[in-house]
């Protein structure tokens, strides 16, 4: 039975033209999706009966623990502030290839690992200080489509 481990996995965001890799994360979750229900009973009907109705995407979130050398850590404070939404990508730890951005033809996302990705934007968050601890954040990420999952290809 094949597993795949969390450690090794690789958090990406198409920010301007850029690809920006988020360095040494310490969790991410990316939420639960509901959606809405239309009532679709009818009036001689016994039993309640819905139609599925629209998507609405989940709320994640994701940590850090401030390093305040890392450009990245910065970098998602900065997004947080901004509530800018943006192209998200978390790549499988079954590979370290990074994905690759052109304004014409957009994301390219390699194929030795499982890509996970969605938009959404991140809201600002306080930092947690707390004894025997590193300084520590979690953004609330707020989806604004669904996770679409590209599979990676296996060699038969």
């Amino acid at each position: 039975m094949a597993r795949i481990k969390s450690n090794g996995t690789q958090v990406y965001a198409v920010i301007g033209a850029a690809v920006v890799r988020f360095n040494c994360t310490k969790a991410f979750t990316f939420g639960e999706d509901s959606f809405s229900k239309i009532d679709s009973t009818c009036l001689d009907s016994d039993t309640k009966d819905y139609e599925r109705g629209l998507r609405d995407p989940g709320e994640g979130s994701i940590q850090i623990d401030l390093d305040d050398e890392n450009a990245g850590h910065m970098q998602l404070i900065q997004l947080a502030e901004a509530g800018d939404k943006v192209q998200w990508y978390v790549g499988s730890s079954h590979s370290k290839t990074p994905p690759t951005y052109e304004a014409v033809s957009g994301i390219e996302l390699p194929e030795d690992r499982i890509w996970w990705s969605f938009e959404g934007y991140i809201n600002p968050s306080s930092p947690t200080v707390e004894p025997d601890a590193l300084v520590g954040y979690t953004f609330a990420l707020v989806r604004t489509s669904a996770v679409v999952t590209t599979p990676r290809v296996v060699a038969p």
